[in-house]
């Protein structure tokens, strides 16, 4: 018996990454009016972002249900495997409640689960680290150990990069994101415990920057031995401008690079960048 790691689409992991470990991606949905994709799946990430900057209304999203987490469950239980499931943070879906409503209906020992409290390259994070104590052959009780403890000394900041998509969602007031659109305000926020905080704003992406490095340098991070997640929301070239400022002021142990997907894209919208990593050894 192995263990099979199962988590959902908002991970964003990259594809060589899920077939490296063998991991299982469920996806979540995207909704554009009476239009549904699976994320990642049926639509590309560049086809999502066309599509929302073109678009008058915020496309809705929808968690996974557990009718498809007990058909995903029991295949791989069928095939004489355990499960490790990782999934988004609570607060932000029902996904990881319907596995547990799938875990309750199949009514095996062998379904552990785990919330990440993040998205995105939080959740990477977390998927990744269990995938690498995986291959080191350790028992499911101290995998678990040690990813509730990785969870706990996750970071991960966000530079948003228009206020427009907070305003379709009803984050903020029309007038709060007219100003910030006047005025280049770059909101940052970090993902920490299940929880969406602003840390600051800074005017223009540069400056967002560069609070990041010396926000790194501030909390003497040492990078040199973590992997660093560098993620953007269709916009190579400010994830390019990120990963350069992180490899000219730190040694990094290695940096994995996340193209953002639909779920996590239609919230932030285009143009966020931003980076995550567990502080503390892998």
């Amino acid at each position: 018996m192995s263990i099979k790691i199962v988590t959902d689409s908002t991970s964003d992991l990259p594809k060589d990454l899920v077939e490296k470990y063998n991991i299982k991606v469920v996806p979540l949905s995207v909704n554009f009016g009476q239009e549904s994709y699976l994320d990642g799946i049926e639509i590309s990430n560049k086809e999502f972002y066309k599509k929302l900057r073109s678009s008058d209304k915020l496309p809705t999203t929808s968690q996974i249900n557990p009718g498809e987490f007990v058909e995903v469950f029991n295949e791989i239980l069928n095939s004489g495997d355990e499960i490790l499931g990782i999934f988004l943070a609570k607060e932000f879906s029902g996904t990881f409640p319907s596995a547990e409503i799938a875990k309750d209906i199949i009514k095996s020992d062998k379904i552990h689960l785990i919330d990440s409290r993040g998205v995105t390259g939080v959740l990477a994070s977390v998927v990744l680290a269990a995938a690498d104590l995986v291959e080191r052959g350790l028992s499911m009780e101290n995998i678990e150990l040690r990813l509730e403890e990785h969870i706990r000394n996750s970071k991960s900041l966000i530079i948003v990069d228009t206020l427009e998509y907070l305003v379709k969602g009803g984050r903020i007031s029309k007038a709060t994101g007219a100003i910030g659109s006047v005025l280049s305000v770059k909101p940052i926020l970090k993902i920490e415990n299940g929880k969406l905080e602003r840390l600051t704003k800074v005017r223009g992406r540069k400056k967002g920057i560069k609070w990041i490095i010396e926000w790194v340098k501030d909390n003497s991070f040492d990078l040199s031995d973590k992997r660093v997640f560098v993620l953007d929301t269709d916009d190579p070239d400010f994830h390019e401008s990120i990963k350069k400022a992180l490899e000219k002021n730190f040694e990094v142990g290695e940096i994995v690079d996340i193209e953002v997907g639909a779920v996590v894209g239609t919230h932030g919208g285009p143009g966020c960048g931003g980076i995550c990593f567990i502080n503390e050894k892998i």
